[in-house]
C-alpha cells in the first residue's frame, strides 16, 4: 500500500545534483506527473517516509539520498517503505515505469513441532514458547550493498529496544504456548533488513531465529541460523525440534538437536507497486 510519495530526479552525471523534488501525499496515484528539465536524469522515488517534513531538506545529490537509511524501528509490515531509482532521459513527452520495492526480508515460521522420541523425557514438551530474531539489522541505506553495521537484539533479547519500535511483532513474538509431538502451524511472520551473512565471521553475524522454551522447568534456546537474507524475500521454515537446547540465545545448539526446512520466495503478500510519469 503506498500513501505517500517524494519524487526526486538528479542530474544523470558524476556530480548528480538535485533538479527537482515533489512530495505526493494521499493524492498520489500509480500514474503522475513529474517535473524535470530535459536530458539525461536519475530519478528516484521513495514511498512510505513522510514523518518528518523537512526529512529530505539536506538533499543535494543523489549520493546524499543513496547514503540515507530505512529505520527497522519505524517500519510498518502493513505499509512498509518502497524505493526504487532509475536512469530516465526526461523532456515534455518522455515517461518511465518504476518499480518500488520493499527493503525488507519476511521471514515465516510455516511449521514447528517436537520430536523427543528418542530421549529419557520422551513425554515432555516444550513449554511457554516464544519467539525472537537476533543481529537483526537494524538500518538499511537506500542504494549503499554494505553489510550491515548496527543490530536489534545484538545476542539475545533487548527488551528496551524492541519496546521502542513501531512494532515490535516484527522482530519478536511471545507466543506462550506448548509443544509436544503434533505439529503445528503458528503463522507468525518476523521482518528484518538484509544481511548477507551465512556463516558467523568477525563483525559480521547471522541473523537468527531463536525459539525460547522450557523442558521440565528448564528454559532452553535454540537459535537457528537463517540464511543471507535478501531484500524483498521471503523465507519460509518448517522446524523440528529433537533434543533439549543451549543455555545461551547465542551459542549454537549440538548437531542434530533442530531439523530445518527451509525455501525462499518471492514477497509476494501484495501486487508490485510501480510509479508511472
Amino acid at each position: 500500500m503506498v500513501e505517500s510519495l517524494d519524487l526526486f530526479f538528479f542530474e544523470d552525471d558524476a556530480l548528480g545534483r538535485l533538479d527537482a523534488y515533489q512530495h505526493f501525499g494521499t493524492e498520489w496515484k500509480t500514474r503522475t506527473e513529474g517535473i524535470s528539465c530535459n536530458g539525461p536524469r536519475k530519478v528516484a522515488a521513495i514511498a512510505n517516509r513522510t514523518a518528518d517534513p523537512y526529512l529530505w531538506s539536506d538533499i543535494r545529490t543523489f549520493d546524499n539520498l543513496a547514503g540515507r537509511s530505512f529505520s527497522l524501528a519505524e517500519e510498518d509490515p502493513a505499509r512498509p517503505f518502497l524505493y526504487g531509482s532509475a536512469s530516465v532521459e526526461a523532456g515534455s513527452v518522455r515517461s518511465c515505469t518504476l518499480p518500488l520495492e520493499p527493503k525488507l526480508a519476511r521471514i515465516v515460521l510455516r511449521s514447528l513441532c517436537c520430536d523427543f522420541s528418542d530421549r529419557p523425557y520422551r513425554e515432555a514438551a516444550l513449554e511457554d514458547i516464544r519467539f525472537y530474531l537476533t543481529h537483526a539489522a537494524a538500518t538499511c541505506p537506500l542504494e549503499d550493498t554494505q553489510p550491515p553495521a548496527d543490530w536489534i537484539n545484538s545476542g539475545h533479547l533487548d527488551s528496551v529496544a524492541v519496546s521502542q519500535m513501531l512494532h515490535p511483532e516484527m522482530v519478536w513474538n511471545p507466543w506462550g504456548k506448548s509443544l509436544s509431538g503434533k505439529r503445528v502451524s503458528p503463522d507468525i511472520a518476523f521482518y528484518t533488513y538484509p544481511n548477507p551473512a551465512r556463516e558467523e565471521a568477525f563483525g559480521q553475524p547471522v541473523t537468527r531465529l531463536v525459539i525460547e522454551g522450557r523442558i521440565l522447568g528448564t528454559t532452553y534456546y535454540y537459535p537457528v541460523n537463517l540464511p543471507g537474507l535478501e531484500a524483498n524475500r521471503q523465507y519460509e521454515l518448517d522446524i523440528t525440534i529433537t533434543r533439549t537446547g543451549s543455555s545461551d540465545p547465542d551459542i549454537p545448539v549440538a548437531s542434530g538437536a533442530v531439523r530445518l526446512g527451509l525455501q525462499v520466495l518471492s514477497w509476494q503478500e501484495r501486487e508490485p507497486e510501480t510509479l508511472h510519469y
